[in-house]
């Protein structure tokens, strides 16, 4: 690469919730943990949300359930070879017992918005950044199901927002908004336990992500 060329890469902040944490997808080379990226590879990219999945699909056959892109930096110092510019993403990745995974794929956990691990690069920036978009989302849209496995009970989606921001709307405006939307199929399943049984539902097929006119007061500082 010549010194007037700029790198463009497409760099991945991958979410998934697992054992009630929220994780994050990292590559671990020579000991050290980074995001999934790489090149833009024309022959096999369309658009760069292809080559965002591309990155990922190379660590994993989980299933990619929402992706967004979350800002595009550029600077002299992030590489040692030069410019370098890169588009970041956010992807939440479904729950699933036994997918796929790449030996230098490694989930590792984050505790009250702190990573268990520091990451090479200015990874961590990305993910803080990635991390802030996915909090202040969920407040206005249905993107907590992505992050929950193929069947549900409404108490999963608010246990998710309780994961991401240590407080929850009540049950009564979950049960409001995610019922009111045709966004949910009831699978006329029950999850029973020490509480009365709960329903099961799933994520209606192509349904589109929904997004609300307000944010929930109760998760506000």
């Amino acid at each position: 690469m010549g010194l007037n060329t700029a790198l463009i890469s497409i760099d991945v902040v991958a979410f998934r919730m697992a054992s009630g944490q929220l994780q994050l997808l990292t590559r671990k080379l020579g000991g050290l943990h980074m995001l999934p990226a790489g090149r833009i590879e024309p022959e096999l990219d369309n658009c760069l949300d292809e080559t965002a999945r591309r990155q990922l699909s190379s660590l994993s056959h989980q299933q990619v359930a929402y992706l967004e892109q979350v800002e595009t930096i550029g600077s002299p110092d992030r590489d040692s070879r030069g410019w370098s510019i890169t588009v970041v993403y956010y992807a939440l990745m479904t729950h699933e017992d036994n997918p796929w995974w790449a030996e230098d794929a490694e989930w590792v956990g984050i505790s009250e918005g702190e990573l268990d691990i520091s990451l090479a690069y200015d990874h961590k920036r990305l993910v803080i950044q990635a991390l802030e978009r996915l909090k202040n989302k969920i407040q206005y849209s249905s993107l907590p199901v992505y992050l929950l496995p193929e069947e549900f009970t409404l108490s999963d989606i608010q246990k998710v927002f309780t994961t991401l921001l240590e407080k929850a709307p009540p049950m009564r405006s979950i049960r409001n908004r995610f019922l009111r939307e045709d966004l949910l199929v009831d699978t006329g399943k029950l999850r029973r336990g020490s509480n009365r049984p709960a329903a099961l539902y799933r994520v209606k097929e192509q349904s589109p992500t929904c997004l609300f006119d307000r944010l929930y007061l109760t998760t506000q500082q």
